[in-house]
């Protein structure tokens, strides 16, 4: 006999919770990195604040993932597979793998997200 409660009612799926925890502590760690870059001064400072953006920006989709928003899940895509196309640039193999398999896992968990 069928279920009558769909999906979305079951709550957050333990892969989104590992990966937002993840990537909260990624996000703290490269923020602090990053202010540390800013603080060299010179171009560095340039290259920090380019780098805090993004790191605030992915603290920002790790949350929409987090609250299951469906804003969290198409920008996670992205963001995900923007991070694979500059690991296929800089041949980053490993890290390549690893958010090519995020950027499936998150779409492959498209109906918990409203």
């Amino acid at each position: 006999m069928p279920s009558n409660y769909d999906s979305r009612s079951r709550g957050r799926p333990l892969g989104i919770t590992i990966l937002c925890v993840l990537g909260f502590l990624g996000v703290f760690f490269s923020f602090v990195g990053m202010l540390d870059v800013i603080g060299r001064g010179g171009p560095s400072a340039v290259i920090g604040l380019a780098g805090l953006a993004l790191v605030v920006a992915k603290g920002v989709v790790l949350t929409g993932l987090w609250s299951l928003q469906q804003w969290g899940y198409k920008w996670g895509i992205r963001l995900y597979a923007l991070a694979a196309v500059l690991d296929l640039l800089t041949f980053s193999v490993v890290s390549l793998i690893i958010d090519v398999l995020i950027v499936a896992y998150i779409a492959s968990k498209a109906d918990h997200f409203r």
